[in-house]
C-alpha cells in the first residue's frame, strides 16, 4: 500500500467491506430520520390556529379528551425527533472515504492474490 496517499491508505488486517457497510447503515439512518422529520412529522410541528371556544365546549361536554391527548403525544414525539438526523449526518462523508479506501484495499488484495498464484 506504499503507493497510495496516506489519508486513503488501507490498514492491513481491517475488513473495509464491514467498515463501509457500517457507514452505509449510519447514512441510511440519517436519511430515514430526515425523511421522517421533513415529510411525516413536519405537519405536527406547524403551529395551528388556536381552537375556538365552541370546539372546546363540545369536547368538554362529550368527554372525548383521548383524541386530544393522543394528538399532544404525537406533537411531543415530533418535537423530540426534531433534528435527530443531524446526529447521523457525519456518516455520509465517512461513507465516501471508506468506499475510496475499500477500492484501494480490493485493488491491493487482488494484486496480492495474483502474486500468490504465480508462485
Amino acid at each position: 500500500f506504499s503507493n497510495v496517499p496516506w489519508p486513503v491508505r488501507p490498514t492491513p488486517g481491517i475488513n473495509y467491506d464491514f467498515v463501509a457497510l457500517m457507514y452505509l447503515g449510519g447514512s441510511a439512518l440519517a436519511a430515514f430520520f430526515f425523511v421522517l422529520e421533513r415529510y411525516i412529522l413536519a405537519p405536527l410541528l406547524v403551529e395551528q390556529s388556536p381552537p375556538n371556544s365552541t370546539t372546546d365546549s363540545t369536547i368538554a361536554s362529550n368527554g372525548d379528551t383521548a383524541g386530544a391527548q393522543d394528538g399532544e403525544q404525537w406533537k411531543e414525539f415530533a418535537r423530540g425527533m426534531e433534528g435527530m438526523y443531524v446526529v447521523f449526518v457525519p456518516f455520509a462523508p465517512c461513507l465516501i472515504w471508506s468506499l475510496v479506501v475499500r477500492y484501494f484495499w480490493i485493488k491491493e488484495t487482488k494484486i496480492l492474490e495474483e502474486e500468490k498464484k504465480k508462485k
